[in-house]
């Protein structure tokens, strides 16, 4: 069954290898997409062989015998406009791509040939070890990662998911009596079975065409008819719980997470049990335990739901973010939590509350919009091993089967009993240190005091199931449609602190539509504090308005306020028929100005504490933070953040909020399923926090313009051993021939970029060269994080690698890139969203004529391999404008060359001109 707002065409076939196929026939898709999902992952590596399934997936991607290249495939999906990927998980590794329409045949073909005949050449399975290790390395600061080597640690060693998942050089290493290739081909000749296999293929072509497309390349991929075995061991040994687990962080992260064991009831789609019990411990409305968990101080956000699975249980968690307070009182915090679940238990199954989520679900997938061709595949080719055929469409969103006792007898193993207590705090108390991330931790069953505790009353609290949403859309009528409104936006009004744009849609004919509020001012991003402040008010605004916005998120009206470089947006975005009730409620919250004390200390808190963690990035996000730091004026460092909020009081926090909105201008989209007197609603509703009379006048925004020749060098300090150079080159201006011009030169840089220096010289796992614009001055940025090569060794290999580029390209290579780039910049808006951001962009920089795409396309267009050849010669390579924003690592060496070195962004700004742009 299919969604009725879906318009494409489906088949479902079986192989004669058991395969099972599902065909998407799109005639107007641009891009043709295929995923193909293994029910094979790191759940089932041989013993003593951590990362084996998720090395399997590397090397797949390395040659096969019918293209033994090992770079063909990489080049093929880049060359003609596409993208390729995968994951492995604990039950699955999912293979995809995206490509341009016309080409998926060729490239359905060398895609299939991974799973027939794949060549595990000796010599890449000694490069791609070293790229694992990479990827291995680069986690060991990951808190998440982290996180997961100690729960591992604790979880019973007979089950299967207790193992290493990403593996290192030490688990893939050759042994006396194995080489870890004999063992990769041993793996993958055992466990790729076509009958475990599903995949998706969705493209331009009918359904009998994909068909005799796709039968031909997959029959031949082998049967081996691998049956799983059942997992009977738990996956917390018996006797062990309840437990309580400590962590110690690297960020400071304060986290409470308290995991139940259950059954598995993923064949129960049609109940959705976890997804019940997930939405009530979830809840953020009037009433729910993350209210009264802010009340008490003690808890920022909190989230309940299903994560892990396997073959005979599931993983109930409950995850709360504290405060320093709930830190020091967890105790309270799990105390609160079982009374809450004690209250679910006690109120008994609510049918009208599973009809509300089921009526929620059923509207999502009655208008249900397209999403990225190749995130589709890939989702609906996972989900094919859990839904019957017949409902592998709306699987996700069935909740169609109240099943009272199932619902009972989960919450019933929601007990202090048979719990695990995660803390996760740099103040806890450890005895053991983990075998993969070395990270320290204790593990003791929780105490004859703890559980009393645990289970006792918590008092007089307000705890209670949520109330009946009252933003579940009633009306999902479409307005009709005036000739006059569709098309681009029109400015309905004009007047000196407001403008409103109003468009109808006539193409994607749903009853939902965008309502983004911009509210500029002089007084948002012109010193840190200022941007320090924005930030918090924003965030103590949300929190503010969270218990009765969190139900209309429930219901499918999206809602999102935050800081932006020339002041603060509000967007409202859902179904239409309850919006303008909301921005009501919240327009008259921003009005009242008022702020509770002890809620703004712990958001503010809880803001230091997210800048202070920025040590515990990715050291390759640390990078690029400061390189956009560098570029951007009103972008500011966190230190600079820190010292800005840590002089940010509520009396100080008030005083901005007023001063900001008596200067503050209103310009507004309202696009979709409206009609026009909503635009005179939304005037009134804006006089309540926006005034009369002139407006002040707004600083353009500021790009740092590097001049031509120059070679700027900054160094910054990131606390790891892994080197990484961000080098970015700024295009020669900031016209259309710029931008286009720079835009196809990463285009044709970027696969070759990641084959060479990520694949034959193995310098790191993350090797990207890719287009970069800043308020659209055109640049692009080659990026390395390497655990092997120093600063110096990137910078020459990047070099290196620049000289080439057009030695390794010919007319019909420049041609395949132009032609992608014109494609996907040409590509057609797929929903109503891309649409609006495409409109409100458009307004953000004046361009009324809404006109960019066909500008920057015509632009590439104009370009031949000759004015593109003199272009990247002259102002990539010769006189090029370049920044190297460089993290040493542990050999503290830096690129060599006569650069001009400088100690912080603000030097970079303070000592260069800039563009000014919109």
């Amino acid at each position: 069954m299919q969604s009725p707002n879906d318009d494409r065409q489906y088949r479902l076939l079986t192989l004669d290898n058991e395969m099972q196929v599902l065909l998407i026939s799109d005639p107007q898709t641009p891009k043709a997409a295929a995923s193909l999902d293994i029910n094979i992952g790191s759940g089932d590596n041989p013993e003593g062989r951590g990362g084996l399934a998720h090395f399997l997936e590397h090397m797949l991607f390395l040659g096969t015998e019918k293209y033994p290249n090992p770079a063909e495939y990489e080049q093929f999906i880049t060359e003609h406009g596409g993208n390729r990927n995968a994951y492995t998980s604990m039950e699955h590794t999912n293979y995809f791509f995206d490509v341009d329409a016309a080409y998926l045949p060729e490239a359905l073909d060398r895609f299939a040939q991974f799973f027939i005949s794949p060549r595990f050449d000796e010599a890449l399975v000694d490069k791609e070890k070293n790229a694992v290790q990479s990827e291995y390395q680069m986690g060991l600061k990951s808190d998440s990662r982290r996180g997961l080597d100690v729960l591992q640690q604790a979880m019973n060693p007979e089950h299967p998911f207790s193992q290493f998942t990403v593996g290192s050089l030490e688990t893939l290493a050759d042994r006396p009596d194995s080489s870890i290739r004999d063992e990769l081909l041993a793996f993958y000749d055992s466990q790729y079975s076509a009958n475990i296999m599903r995949l998706v293929v969705l493209g331009e072509e009918s359904l009998d065409e994909l068909e005799a497309m796709v039968v031909p390349m997959f029959s031949p991929v082998p049967n081996k008819s691998f049956q799983h075995q059942s997992i009977d061991a738990p996956l917390f040994a018996s006797g062990e719980l309840p437990a309580l687990l400590q962590i110690q962080p690297q960020a400071t992260r304060r986290l409470l997470q308290v995991l139940f064991p259950l059954g598995d009831y993923r064949d129960d789609y049609q109940a959705k049990p976890m997804s019940y019990l997930g939405n009530l411990v979830g809840h953020e409305g009037e009433g729910s335990l993350l209210s009264q968990l802010k009340a008490e101080g003690l808890a920022e956000s909190l989230a309940a739901g299903s994560g892990l699975g396997w073959r005979g249980g599931s993983l109930f968690s409950v995850s709360v973010t504290l405060t320093e307070q709930g830190v020091a009182n967890y105790d309270r915090v799990v105390q609160l939590l079982f009374a809450y679940l004690e209250v679910v238990r006690e109120a008994g199954p609510k049918e009208w509350l599973y009809d509300e989520q089921a009526r929620v679900a059923d509207l999502a997938f009655r208008f249900k919009e397209r999403a990225e061709p190749i995130n589709y595949v890939a989702s609906l080719a996972s989900s094919m091993h859990y839904f019957a055929p017949e409902d592998v469409l709306r699987g996700n969103y069935m909740m169609t089967d109240y099943q009272a006792q199932m619902l009972r007898e989960v919450v019933a193993q929601l007990t202090p009993d048979n719990a695990l207590v995660v803390l996760d705090d740099q103040s806890v108390s450890t005895d053991k240190v983990s075998p993969y991330y070395g990270v320290p931790y204790s593990l003791a069953p929780a105490s004859a005091a703890q559980l009393a505790g645990w289970e006792a009353s918590p008092g007089d609290v307000a705890l209670a199931l949520p109330e009946p949403n009252e933003f579940i859309v009633d009306n999902v009528a479409l307005v009709d449609v005036d000739q006059e409104m569709v098309g681009n936006p029109q400015r309905v009004l004009n007047e000196p602190r407001k403008r409103i744009w109003f468009a109808q849609d006539d193409e994607f004919r749903i009853p939902k539509g965008a309502l983004y509020v911009n509210f500029r001012s002089p007084l948002a991003g012109q010193s840190a504090e200022q941007a320090a402040r924005a930030s918090l008010y924003t965030a103590v605004i949300r929190d503010q308005v969270n218990e009765y916005t969190y139900p209309a998120l429930l219901a499918g009206l999206n809602f999102s306020f935050y800081k932006h470089a020339q002041g603060i947006s509000l967007r409202i975005s859902g179904y239409t028929d309850k919006q303008f009730v909301l921005l009501k409620d919240i327009l008259e919250d921003i009005a009242e100005g008022d702020f509770e004390a002890q809620r703004v200390e712990n958001i503010r808190k809880d803001m230091i504490r997210g800048l202070e963690n920025a040590v515990a990035k990715r050291p390759s996000s640390q990078v690029f933070d400061d390189l956009r730091e560098s570029l951007l004026r009103g972008e500011w460092g966190e230190q600079a953040l820190i010292d800005a909020l840590r002089n940010t009081d509520q009396a100080t926090l008030g005083n901005y909020a007023e001063a900001f909105w008596q200067s503050a201008t209103a310009e507004a989209l309202v696009y979709g399923n409206y009609e026009l007197p909503a635009t005179k609603e939304l005037a009134k509703m804006l006089d309540m926090v926006v005034p009369e009379g002139a407006p002040p006048q707004l600083p353009l925004l500021q790009v740092t313009r590097l001049t031509e020749g120059e070679q700027a060098l900054y160094p910054v300090t990131v606390q790891h051993d892994d080197s990484v150079l961000a080098w970015y080159l700024q295009g020669a201006g900031n016209s259309w021939d710029d931008r286009a011009a720079t835009a196809l030169t990463a285009q044709i840089m970027k696969s070759g970029f990641f084959q060479q220096l990520r694949t034959e010289q193995q310098l790191g796992y993350i090797v990207q060269a890719f287009s970069w614009p800043q308020f659209d001055v055109p640049g692009l940025v080659m990026l390395i994080q390497s655990p092997v090569a120093d600063g110096a060794s990137l910078a020459s290999a990047m070099q290196a690698f620049m000289a080439g580029v057009e030695g390794d390209l010919d007319e019909a290579q420049f041609a395949r890139h132009q032609r992608a780039l014109v494609n996907e910049i040409n590509r057609p808006q797929k929903n109503l969203w891309e649409r609006a951001e495409f409109y409100w962009q458009s307004i953000a920089k004046k361009r009324f004529e809404f006109d960019g795409r066909e500008q920057l396309a015509a632009a590439v267009e104009a370009l031949t391999m000759e004015s593109w050849s003199a272009y990247y010669q002259e102002h990539f390579l010769s006189e090029a404008r370049s920044l190297q924003v460089v993290a040493p690592g542990k050999w503290g060496k830096l690129p060599a060359g006569e650069q001009t070195r400088y100690s912080s962004a603000a030097d970079i700004k303070a000592s260069h001109g800039y563009y000014q742009v919109q």
